[in-house]
């Protein structure tokens, strides 16, 4: 459910390619392809699988943050879970690995 839902919202988006701009937001999502194509990162579905399978739940956000001074490449996740608690998770982009784990206030 998770997955599903996520690759319905993003499916839009990954077939829409645009020239690039002078937009800095633009410039963030060449640098993230640009370190998907070198291995840096993972695909969000291949990460949501693992991470589905750990912390069950809806997915509500999803952002990829670069990392700082030889920092990994980090997706930030917030879950609504069965029972209704709202997690905060932050993940390893290349390896899936959960770096930080906390409920959201």
């Amino acid at each position: 459910m998770l997955l599903a839902g996520l690759l319905g919202l993003l499916s839009p988006l990954s077939l829409a390619h645009e020239p690039p701009s002078d937009r800095p937001w633009d410039h963030d999502h060449e640098e993230a392809r640009a370190a998907r194509t070198r291995g840096e990162i993972r695909p969000i579905a291949e990460i949501l699988h693992g991470v589905q399978a750990q912390f069950p739940g809806q997915l509500l956000d999803v952002e990829l943050k670069k990392g700082k001074k030889g920092r990994p490449w980090v997706y930030e996740l917030k879950l609504l879970t069965a029972d209704g608690r709202r997690l905060e998770l932050a993940v390893d982009a290349c390896n899936g690995r959960v770096l930080k784990l906390g409920d959201e206030d």
